[in-house]
C-alpha cells in the first residue's frame, strides 16, 4: 500500500511493560531485569523478523524502524503524533461476545486514543475471504 500510494513505511513494534514492584528482593529484582533484558531481545527480533519480511517477502522498503515499550496504544499514539504519520495502519481481529463485553482490543484502543487516521486490516489473511454470516 505504501508503494502504490508514494507513502513511506515504518514499522513499529511496542512490547508492553508492567510496573516495578518496590518489595521485590533482589535475587528476584535480578530475575525480573534479565526476564525483561530477555523480552527486550524477544521484540527487537520481531521487529527485525517483520522488517525482512517486508522487504524481502513482499519486495517493500521500510523508511524507519522503532522499538518501543511501554502501553502499546500509549506509544502508537505518541510515534505516530511525533513523526507526522499520515495514517496508522494496525492489524486486528474479530472479537468473540466475551472479548467485546470485557473489552477493547489493541486496534480499538488505538482506533480510539490516535489523533491520525487508522485502518485496521483483518490479520486473519487471504485465507478467509468469504465473509461471514
Amino acid at each position: 500500500m505504501a508503494s502504490g500510494t508514494g507513502s513511506e513505511l515504518h514499522v513499529v513494534h511496542v512490547v508492553p511493560t508492567v510496573p516495578e514492584l518496590p518489595y521485590l528482593h533482589l535475587a528476584a529484582k535480578e530475575r525480573v531485569e534479565t526476564f525483561f533484558e530477555w523480552r527486550r531481545l524477544k521484540g527487537l527480533e520481531v521487529l527485525d523478523g517483520q522488517i525482512q519480511r517486508i522487504c524481502k517477502d513482499l519486495g517493500g522498503s521500510v523508511a524507519a524502524s522503532y522499538y518501543r515499550e511501554g502501553k502499546p496504544e500509549k506509544e502508537l499514539a505518541l510515534l505516530a503524533k511525533e513523526i507526522d504519520a499520515g495514517l496508522i495502519t494496525i492489524g486486528g481481529r474479530r472479537q468473540t461476545r466475551f472479548e467485546r463485553v470485557f473489552g477493547a482490543n489493541l486496534a480499538e484502543n488505538v482506533l480510539r486514543r490516535a489523533e491520525r487516521p487508522v485502518l485496521i486490516v483483518d490479520d486473519r489473511g487471504s485465507r478467509d475471504l468469504a465473509i461471514p454470516r
